[in-house]
């Protein structure tokens, strides 16, 4: 869906690529970690985690 344009939050943004995912079992636990990750400090640890990714652009 995000590839076809059929999603708000990235149709402007075309095309999107996937740089690093996540899996949860629980959709609890995964709205939580997806809500860390949009934190500052979720940023910051993203940022750390994709250091050598970013480096490479």
């Amino acid at each position: 869906m995000h590839h076809e344009g059929k999603v708000f939050s990235t149709k402007s943004r075309l095309p999107v690529t996937l740089i690093y995912s996540e899996a949860c079992l629980n959709k609890d636990d995964a709205i939580a970690r997806e809500k860390f990750l949009k934190s500052g400090m979720g940023k910051r640890y993203l940022k750390n985690r994709l250091k050598n990714y970013f480096e490479n652009l």
